[in-house]
């Protein structure tokens, strides 16, 4: 059958099939907060990843705080839950008595939990990125509300992946920063590296595709050492260079353990990006034994003050 009324009898259809599903995911979600809470007193929240957009969070997240860490349902930054629904996650974390709410990674969403939870649960933030993405009007918005949250005594601590960045919070605003390094990346048992041309030089670059990352200069001067071969995720992203067959794609949104039998096999891996908060690739190539080149980022902080001491004495 087809026509105007067909289109719009599948429309509700759609729409009532993705309320229902939205509805089974806030009962999973209360039911997961009930069942951390008997063995924790904290609990972590993170954005559900869509495809590489904060994947990298996700994974972060579930390595500092283990079974405390909570997925809330996105697409991208945006919340598949209404303020409704949110309201309803929050209150069932206030039921329960949490101790501590740690908000992993932060969109806009995020800013309606904190002022439910506030007076009830302390909160503690933890900032993935690095200063050089506040260019973004997005993290602009979410930095000035990050500041005005702790000012105001809504958040007790704002924690920083990247090392350094909580002293920016403590002598500009005062704040209560902290740091919290990635704990050393934990390898499976069983993980067995992919086999490849033992008479190549396999070299690794499995960053995501932002400019950050620095894909392009990673593969094109990789491809310039003699008897190299560049293992990517997405290979068309290098077709322009016309040298498919020195360089293989494995695929993107591989399982876990399927990317690093790939990670484990190469000769090298590169993870030179432009900016970093920490670079959990480059870690689990070092736990895989195999050795990462990654950027050594400058500290401009102690830059600065060695250049004015310099310039003054």
């Amino acid at each position: 059958m087809k026509g105007p009324i067909c289109d719009m009898i599948r429309k509700i259809k759609n729409k009532l099939f993705a309320h229902r599903d939205i509805a089974v995911r806030l009962q999973d979600t209360c039911d997961r907060i009930s069942a951390i809470r008997s063995y924790s007193d904290r609990i972590a929240l993170y954005g559900s990843p869509t495809g590489p957009h904060w994947l990298g969070i996700a994974n972060a997240t579930k390595s500092i705080y283990g079974d405390a860490a909570l997925e809330i349902a996105q697409s991208y930054s945006n919340p598949v839950f209404s303020t409704v629904q949110l309201d309803k996650i929050c209150d069932t974390i206030i039921a329960l008595k949490f101790r501590r709410v740690i908000i992993s990674g932060f969109a806009a969403y995020f800013f309606q939990v904190i002022d439910r939870l506030s007076g009830h649960c302390e909160i503690q933030t933890l900032y993935h990125g690095t200063i050089s993405e506040f260019h973004s009007a997005v993290q602009q918005y979410l930095i000035k509300g990050l500041i005005a949250a702790g000012r105001a005594g809504k958040v007790r601590e704002l924690s920083f992946v990247r090392e350094g960045l909580e002293k920016v919070f403590v002598h500009l605003y005062g704040l209560n920063a902290t740091h919290i390094p990635l704990p050393a990346p934990i390898i499976p048992a069983g993980i067995i590296p992919l086999v490849l041309d033992p008479g190549k030089i396999h070299i690794g670059v499995f960053g995501g595709d932002t400019f950050n990352k620095n894909l392009h200069n990673q593969v094109i001067y990789a491809l310039m050492i003699p008897n190299t071969v560049v293992h990517v995720l997405d290979q068309k992203m290098f077709d322009y260079l016309g040298m498919g067959d020195r360089i293989i794609g494995h695929g993107s949104h591989l399982p876990k353990d399927k990317f690093l039998s790939i990670l484990g096999a190469m000769t090298v891996n590169l993870y030179m990006s432009y900016s970093e908060s920490w670079g959990l690739v480059a870690y689990e190539s070092e736990a895989m034994g195999v050795p990462a080149v990654r950027m050594d980022h400058i500290d401009y902080y102690e830059k600065i003050r060695a250049a004015i001491a310099a310039k003054t004495c």
